[in-house]
């Protein structure tokens, strides 16, 4: 018999014809009633009452193209990663069946594709591998809500480590070099600039603002549909008196449905600004600076301006604490550098004043 106790229940483990069953028996009390209870289910399995006899031949290219890419398109915002990550999971595993995938084929595919160049002939990061590897596991996880599985073989393989802590925020010097740029054809890079250091918008949170979304009598800026999926509310003039008056201009003749930045050319939201930054900054000479910085940017001068954790992580959305600490700790250095090259001496025996509580203002 292949019962075994863990914890306080019994389990069953058996295969039959290639299929592997495995399960609790919560009822069973001892090892009798739980070999009782396996017999029974072997016999169902042969006489076929047994719900799971057929579970996983589905092969994985059938049902990433019937089911997994249809449900993405509704309930995922990065689906179109997934369109264009299935053929390489089709490549791999797509003839196999959902069953007959093990934690060493994976195992395998990370090592394989770890090796492989990209299209640009540059070496393939972990994080893309861990991508991949994401919605392979995503593609078991639907499978077995489903009752297409009855095991995700990823569960047992870990994802590549990586050190991707990225900090970088933009230097009041950087700042000037980085707006007297915006000229000619990066002009429409300015309110965008002002107010991505303003508000600390994600990207795709500010290119999609919508009129409906400002609140200029409460001086409020809503952000919906964030990383997060939940809506969050940042005060317009926290760190800049410029915020409201740019938002009063860009929302002036607008309905509560139309969207604030248009590119001029399609008259629709802009999809990017990736080339005109990485230009602006070329031409000012602002090295390794990314859009995103412009809202680690802000959290590190809320820190810096005194705000306190909490109401810092609300503003900013974050999801865990351990961010926004990481935010603090970075603006106290600086600080205590520039405290430094001013030619003061540091105490570090002095009690710190506490943080000021952030006020919608």
């Amino acid at each position: 018999m292949s019962v075994y106790k863990r914890g306080k229940h019994w389990h069953y483990r058996f295969r039959i014809r290639g299929l592997r069953y495995r399960g609790a028996l919560p009822e069973a009390r001892t090892k009798f009633q739980a070999e009782q209870a396996e017999t029974k289910l072997k016999q169902d399995v042969f006489e076929g009452r047994f719900s799971r006899l057929e579970s996983g031949t589905m092969t994985i290219a059938d049902f990433i193209d019937q089911i997994y890419l249809p449900w993405s398109k509704s309930n995922k915002k990065s689906w179109q990663n997934d369109h264009y990550n299935k053929e390489i999971l089709k490549q791999l595993f797509g003839n196999k069946q959902l069953r007959q995938v093990r934690p060493l084929d994976i195992e395998r595919f990370k090592t394989k594709r770890l090796a492989t160049r990209t299209k640009h002939d540059t070496e393939r990061a972990p994080a893309s591998v861990n991508r991949e590897f994401e919605m392979l596991s995503r593609i078991y996880t639907l499978a077995m809500s489903l009752g297409k599985a009855d095991f995700n073989p990823c569960s047992k393989v870990e994802k590549f480590k990586l050190d991707n802590e990225r900090y970088r925020y933009l230097e009041p010097d950087e700042e000037r070099g980085l707006m007297s740029n915006l000229i000619d054809k990066r002009r429409h890079l300015v309110d965008l600039i002002i107010l991505a250091l303003g508000l600390g918008l994600r990207k795709r949170e500010q290119l999609n603002l919508r009129r409906d979304q400002v609140d200029l009598f409460r001086r409020v800026v809503t952000a919906s549909r964030t990383k997060g999926k939940r809506n969050r509310e940042i005060p317009m003039n926290v760190l800049d008196e410029r915020i409201r008056p740019i938002l009063m201009r860009l929302c002036a003749n607008k309905k509560a449905d139309e969207y604030l930045f248009l590119n001029p050319k399609t008259g629709k939201p802009y999809t990017d600004v990736k080339k005109s930054f990485a230009t602006a900054c070329l031409k000012a000479k602002v090295h390794d600076l990314e859009w995103h910085d412009l809202r680690a940017t802000f959290c590190t001068r809320l820190a810096m301006a005194g705000y306190d954790a909490f109401t810092i992580k609300e503003i900013m959305g974050h999801r865990d604490m351990k961010t926004t600490e990481r935010y603090i700790r970075a603006a106290r250095l600086i600080k205590e550098v520039s405290f430094v090259k001013a030619g003061h001496k540091l105490d570090t025996t002095q009690k710190r004043l506490p943080y000021q509580t952030a006020v919608n203002a």
